[in-house]
């Protein structure tokens, strides 16, 4: 259909329809003329987002973030612990969520955790041991993998190890025992009784020489306890850039290490590394025996994030030659290697203030369908909000790991602020009223969004483990704002085109028929003589 024939159809829909489109006044209209590109397309008339039931979370690739301080208490003290995670393992399955990362859980002074005083059990705060163990049985059951965060480029200046460090050294014990050389005394920032010792991150944080047998044989035996004795199915690395501070060969080899180190105790156990670097560095990274690293070149902040794609800045041909890219640099260098995608986390402020509700379906949407393991911060399904305040009596990250919200009348779990020193934000002022029970409830909602997005994803294992071509070229069009790939493994591929443009597009179709529809915009696809019509932020996947 030419342009003179859609407007000439067009004229038959005089009703506007907000901006963006216009139907025929009858209530039995089936069809909305965009008024910015003149596509004609048929309205869905869905009442909510359909599941795919059959559908499960056994070979899915969806990964999740908790706060576990932050996300459920389960004994009303105001803390959230292990066994409230336990009480929410359904809700996460019904999400599709097949890994579940928690952030610190072990004994520490500070209230994140990334300061360990003990390596082999957990904070009072969140339970017991034998918790730990219950949640990883009831996870299994799920088909959800337990996965934690493990610290090993320092720990807490109030672990029995740097005392005993510290008395070793200065008396000079070298019995087989001495702990003398676990830490890089004599040169750094920190100071303890007038002895200097290194410490990149905080003073309270000394680092490990990692060069130590004494630290190597430790981080064995602590490999062991979680992974042997406690069913843990994954570490997320921590802080991987200052093993041996940005020397890329020998933080390259140390993580080698690590990963024979766990393979020891389970041939399956994987890991991702944090590396907060520019694509270049991180992809080199890439030639460890890790399993992944976490791309913040796509995440909040990032200079081809998803968000600003998402928002309509750049081009996406260039995110997408990007991706592919950085994809088969690093598949070149570990052919087992699969990035992990994500939008934020608790480092970074939360997405909820780049976006409104529409852009946000097409952000999780495009998450969602990305190659590798791709991580969702907990509160992302409900608009959860958090920002560092930049004030120097005030300059915390405590703000970006708020309580999670899970209904907006009744509190039952909901936790108390995660630092008592400082002040919470002000609900429907500042903060989101709605929780995940109310989302729940509510058609079409962004929760019910990444419900839907994740079934699809799940529909499709090889997605973890594919290769990622871009198809943006194909598309023959001018539109900055349409992403198009191929992700495929052997013989399986799909091929997902998103349109970013608060319109509807038409562009040359890049396959043969759509198998999958994501209709954000509540208007259904088109596939016609080799021309794809697509709503505006909607999404198809298509053989």
């Amino acid at each position: 259909m030419n342009k003179k024939s859609i407007f000439t159809l067009s004229l038959l829909f005089p009703l506007l329809l907000g901006c963006k489109g216009k139907e025929s006044s009858s209530s039995e209209s089936n069809y909305v003329v965009d008024s910015t590109t003149e596509v004609v397309l048929e309205k869905d008339k869905s009442i909510d987002y359909v599941i795919d039931e059959s559908v499960s979370n056994e070979n899915g690739s969806m990964s999740y973030e908790i706060f576990v301080r932050s996300y459920y208490d389960s004994d009303n003290d105001g803390i959230g612990d292990l066994n409230g995670v336990t009480l929410k393992l359904p809700y996460l399955k019904s999400m599709g969520i097949k890994t579940l990362w928690l952030m610190p859980i072990m004994p520490s002074p500070t209230y994140h955790g990334y300061d360990v005083k003990d390596y082999y059990s957990i904070h009072p705060d969140y339970g017991t041991i034998d918790d730990y163990k219950n949640l990883v049985k009831e996870a299994e059951k799920l088909n959800i993998d337990i996965m934690i965060d493990m610290v090993l480029n320092h720990c807490s200046n109030k672990h029995p190890y740097f005392q005993e460090s510290y008395e070793d050294y200065i008396y000079g014990n070298t019995d087989e025992d001495s702990k003398a050389d676990w830490f890089n005394w004599g040169t750094g920032g920190g100071n303890y009784n007038g002895l200097q010792y290194e410490a990149n991150f905080d003073t309270t944080m000394p680092d490990f020489n990692l060069e130590s047998q004494g630290v190597r044989k430790e981080i064995d035996n602590i490999f062991k306890f979680w992974i042997q004795e406690c069913g843990t199915k994954g570490f997320r690395l921590d802080a991987v850039l200052y093993y041996y501070k940005n020397t890329t060969n020998k933080n390259v080899w140390f993580m080698n290490y690590l990963m024979e180190t766990a393979r020891q105790y389970d041939e399956n156990f994987y890991m991702v590394g944090e590396c907060w670097q520019s694509d270049a560095i991180l992809n080199s990274y890439a030639g460890s025996k890790l399993n992944s690293f976490f791309r913040f070149g796509q995440a909040s902040g990032g200079d081809l994030s998803f968000i600003n794609l998402v928002k309509g800045y750049g081009n996406s041909s260039n995110y997408s030659e990007t991706i592919e890219r950085n994809e088969k640099s690093c598949k070149q260098k570990n052919p087992n290697y699969y990035s992990s995608y994500f939008l934020s986390n608790h480092d970074q402020d939360r997405i909820a203030k780049n976006f409104v509700d529409i852009t946000n379906k097409a952000a999780a949407s495009l998450l969602c369908l990305m190659p590798g393991t791709p991580f969702m911060y907990y509160g992302e399904e409900i608009l959860l909000k958090g920002k560092r305040k930049t004030s120097p009596e005030d300059y915390s990250d405590v703000r970006r790991r708020l309580p999670m919200i899970w209904s907006k009348n009744d509190k039952t779990g909901e936790c108390k602020f995660p630092e008592s020193n400082r002040q919470d934000l002000n609900r429907g002022n500042e903060q989101v009223e709605d929780g995940v029970e109310d989302k729940l409830n509510e058609n079409f909602s962004l929760l019910k969004h990444y419900q839907k997005v994740i079934n699809i994803r799940n529909k499709y294992p090889f997605l973890k483990n594919g290769k990622y071509d871009d198809m943006v070229s194909e598309l023959k069009t001018s539109e900055k704002s349409v992403l198009a790939y191929k992700i495929y493994l052997n013989e399986e591929y799909i091929i997902v085109v998103h349109n970013f443009s608060s319109y509807a597009v038409e562009v040359t179709s890049p396959g043969n028929e759509i198998v999958d529809e994501i209709n954000t915009s509540h208007l259904k696809p088109k596939l016609e003589n080799n021309k794809l019509s697509l709503g505006a932020y909607s999404t198809v996947v298509m053989k």
